[in-house]
């Protein structure tokens, strides 16, 4: 079936990944057609006041019909077959040897065939808490040799540099029974190594001859321990990529409490990959699916967002569909990375603050909206704790909170002045509830300001410190005073940050697609290739930008809630990348920020569903769709799915574009 469908489609997993998605949708339309299940209907939303036009009254969130549950659960498991399909291996090595002195020398010994042509070299991390004074971490100058007879002997290669949990292979052509790996720096780890056949895809069978610290507690035999977990054609399934070299070593330190080794981040999403990386060891799968699942688990609380915005089951499920079809979602999903965390508890507060927004404490009850407060404020600092780039979005909060709290002061004032003038035309429920404003607006405002210095700033400053418990950061261990400086130390690291690197963007390169950052590309034994290429899709990055920009107007002009929301949470991901950040800074940086776009875009097809134009209904219907078959034409692109070169350079539109 995969090469049907790589004939077909150019793209290897497309076919059986199709069969897969249509399997689970057809379980879905039975449970949903038989099951007996009991489905709410929507519910009567906001009570104007006849004669309070100023008055914004709570607006109550809407119950969930069964079209809802449809849309989230296809969208969801679709996305979420995708989303696991072909994310990595569970075989990967894991026992390092590091050695116990300088120099130090093992020799191994091919014990059948002594014919090979590669070198295979992996290295992890060590053991940290052996040596207090450094980091057990990498390849220095390994020298690898080869003997006939053990005692004359030939330099075959030296290894030294490569990235960790990377691959290092070194072809030649060498015949010897006996190999020396001779380790000159105590830093020096090596995972696993392994010598593949001349004449045949396979490894020679190797055994230790020789170990200079065969009674110390990392003997050479965790060199060839593995040799059934070593790939032989490897390629993203098999190792890390990109920013992989740094967060899974991080989980792993994290896993066996190991002293770390250049945090420059918050470790709560850490946490998680470590947590996945106990349940199911150290290999390429273990440390993917926590941001997998937090891909998936985006989708269901992005359509609640919609709904809560527009009330509609068909724009939910529009919004959804476009963000289940974003390019920058799924790649970004599937790399062991901490944005997939981050984004979710961003997108988590907007939701309570969204509440917050349509919740009005004069018709409602203070005591519910405060509640709504503390859960944004827990979301805020566990966003926060997770990455930094949390507090950006926790502007476009400040701001959405001091404009409803205005608006709540506004109402208060016209409700003294109503009271003030002909009492008699307004109703009993209106008269209890025009003094209830006029005698509570002050107290209700001066303590949902003194409650707000606890929700978003006390709460999420005990939560940042509390995530560092179970990270072993400083050998003096774990304190408030050593939390603050590894903030100092975080912040001047990102400052001072003078790296460079070849598929690096500007801001003004996110809002029209125009430099995707490549991940991933390596062709593999059988001639397909394997691209991972990180960026929107176009089309909503192209749609997206105009419609930014009407929504700023309806926010502006209109004073448009919904405008508001969708404007305040766009700018302040987006504005910190245009006049704060100075350094090298990728395309993924945009990924908070595409959440907004998303939401504007759903916000511009809502007013034309609105308008109820045929030709303009036709047209949103034919971009949605256009958005999935983009998506499903880029996943060979995206997702390292088995494609051609050729087709490769097909999906190369434009010059900037480079996916292998």
């Amino acid at each position: 079936m995969r090469s049907l469908s790589l004939r077909l489609f150019q793209d290897a997993e497309l076919l059986p990944m199709v069969l897969c998605c249509l399997c689970a949708v057809l379980v879905l339309w039975l449970v949903f057609r038989f099951a007996p299940i009991r489905w709410k209907e929507d519910q009567k939303q906001e009570k104007k006041q006849e004669h309070l036009p100023w008055f914004h009254g709570t607006r109550k969130t809407s119950k969930w019909t069964k079209k809802d549950w449809w849309y989230v659960s296809v969208l969801t498991v679709c996305y979420a077959i995708v989303s696991f399909w072909q994310l990595g291996s569970t075989k990967f090595p894991s026992t390092t040897w590091q050695p116990s002195t300088t120099p130090q020398s093992v020799v191994l010994e091919l014990t059948e065939d002594t014919h090979f042509d590669t070198i295979y070299a992996i290295y992890g991390e060590g053991d940290n808490n052996s040596n207090l004074d450094t980091y057990q971490l990498g390849f220095h100058d390994l020298q690898i040799s080869g003997s006939e007879d053990g005692e004359n002997w030939q330099e075959l290669t030296t290894l030294s540099d490569g990235s960790i949990y990377q691959y290092k292979l070194v072809t030649g052509d060498w015949n010897y029974r006996y190999i020396r790996i001779t380790s000159v720096n105590k830093n020096d780890t090596l995972t696993e190594i392994g010598f593949k056949a001349a004449v045949e895809k396979k490894f020679l069978p190797v055994a230790v001859k020789e170990d200079e610290g065969g009674t110390m507690e990392y003997p050479a035999t965790l060199l060839i321990d593995e040799q059934d977990k070593l790939a032989l054609d490897p390629i993203y399934l098999n190792e890390s990529y990109f920013d992989e070299v740094y967060h899974p070593r991080n989980a792993w330190e994290i896993a066996n409490g190991e002293y770390m080794y250049a945090t420059v981040h918050p470790l709560l999403g850490t946490c998680l990959i470590a947590l996945s990386i106990k349940l199911f060891g150290m290999n390429p799968l273990a440390w993917r699916i926590p941001g997998v699942l937090f891909g998936i688990f985006l989708i269901p609380l992005f359509y609640g967002i919609l709904k809560r915005l527009f009330q509609k089951e068909k724009v939910a499920g529009a919004g959804a569909l476009m963000l289940a079809c974003d390019f920058m979602h799924l790649a970004t999903s599937r790399i062991a990375t901490l944005e997939p965390f981050s984004v979710f508890w961003i997108l988590l507060m907007y939701r309570f603050m969204i509440d917050y927004c349509y919740t009005n404490y004069y018709d409602s009850s203070l005591k519910d909206s405060l509640k709504t407060l503390l859960k944004c404020g827990i979301a805020m600092g566990i966003g926060i704790a997770t990455k930094w780039t949390a507090c950006y979005s926790a502007i476009g909060l400040a701001v959405l909170l001091f404009m409803t709290l205005g608006v709540r002061v506004h109402e208060s004032h016209c409700a003294v002045k109503a009271l003030a003038g002909d009492a008699s035309k307004y109703s009993a429920e209106e008269l209890e509830l025009l003094q209830k404003m006029a005698g509570n607006g002050k107290a209700y405002f001066w303590k949902t300001i003194a409650w707000c210095f606890l929700f978003f700033i006390g709460i999420p400053i005990v939560i940042y410190w509390v995530s560092y418990l179970p990270c072993k950061v400083w050998r003096d261990g774990w304190s408030i005073s050593n939390v603050w400086s590894q903030c100092e130390y975080m912040y001047h690291y990102h400052i001072n940050l003078k790296a460079t690197h070849p598929y690096q963007s500007t801001w003004y390169q996110w809002l029209f697609d125009i430099r995707p950052i490549w991940y991933f590309g390596r062709m593999d034994a059988e001639g397909m290739y394997h691209s991972i290429s990180c960026f929107s899709n176009p089309l909503l990055t192209w749609a997206g930008f105009p419609a930014i920009l009407y929504v700023i107007k309806r926010a502006l002009k209109d004073r448009d809630r919904n405008a508001w929301i969708i404007a305040a949470g766009y700018l302040s991901a987006f504005l910190p990348w245009v006049t704060l950040v100075k350094r090298c800074v990728f395309a993924y940086h945009f990924y908070p920020t595409s959440f907004f776009m998303i939401l504007a875009i759903a916000y511009c097809i809502e007013r034309i569903w609105k308008k109820n134009n045929s030709s303009l209904n036709l047209w949103a219907r034919i971009f949605l769709i256009a958005v999935a078959v983009l998506f499903v034409m880029f996943l060979p692109a995206t997702a390292g799915f088995c494609t051609t070169t050729a087709y490769i350079k097909f999906l190369e539109w434009f010059p900037s574009w480079y996916f292998g």
